[in-house]
């Protein structure tokens, strides 16, 4: 009887699958931020120096409706179409990732649909409990992805993972740290990459038969 053993190959495929969706969310923070901050200085500018007019905040609200709706719709691919699918699959590979692999997965997944919906329904009250409960499955989410972090760099021994993960922790506090901290995760990924494709094959292992 053989048993199967998984192959440095498979997290390979695994790692650059969740690198590629982390890409996609760094990519649509910096659209929604770049679009916040040119909006803030629109608003100060016709406010305080006044060298255009109201015109101003009207076209430079467009942008940022533009540029969220383009970030937000990179967001949800890379998030959903690579991320989430990446650290399922990574869970199959190795049951250790179990509990980050479903926090991410109900709490990411679940917690953005409901936000849109109570979003969409926020005229009636229901709305509101709706973003409510998704508040807390995103954070469940959060906690998913911090736990991933301190569990990779567990099995990798790549000291980026841990720093990403504690970044995380104070993102909750520091927004702008998560964002650093998903960088760290990007360059972690890369470097378990490149460790994983230099590695040996590992041969199926052999039992005789019962």
């Amino acid at each position: 009887m053989t048993v199967r053993v998984t192959s440095r190959a498979e997290y390979v495929e695994v790692y650059r699958r969740m690198r590629e969706g982390i890409l996609f969310l760094i990519i649509a923070s910096l659209l929604i931020g770049i679009g916040t901050m040119v909006t803030l200085f629109s608003v100060f500018s016709v406010f305080f120096a006044r060298p255009h007019g109201p015109g101003a905040i009207i076209a430079f609200l467009v942008v940022l409706a533009i540029l969220i709706v383009i970030g937000g719709i990179i967001w949800l691919i890379g998030m959903w179409g690579k991320f989430i699918p990446g650290v399922r699959r990574l869970r199959e590979l190795n049951p250790e990732f179990e509990t980050a692999s479903t926090l991410v997965y109900v709490g990411l997944f679940w917690g953005i649909i409901l936000m849109i919906i109570g979003a969409l329904l926020l005229i009636v009250i229901v709305g509101f409990f709706i973003i409510i409960v998704a508040a807390i499955l995103l954070i469940l989410g959060y906690v998913g992805i911090i736990i991933l972090g301190f569990k990779l760099h567990d099995m990798e021994k790549n000291t980026l993972y841990l720093v990403a993960a504690i970044l995380f922790i104070i993102g909750i506090f520091v927004p702008i740290l998560s964002f650093v901290a998903w960088i760290l995760l990007y360059i972690a990924l890369g470097d378990s990459i490149r460790k994983a494709e230099t590695a040996p094959p590992t041969a199926p292992t052999t039992l005789p038969p019962l």
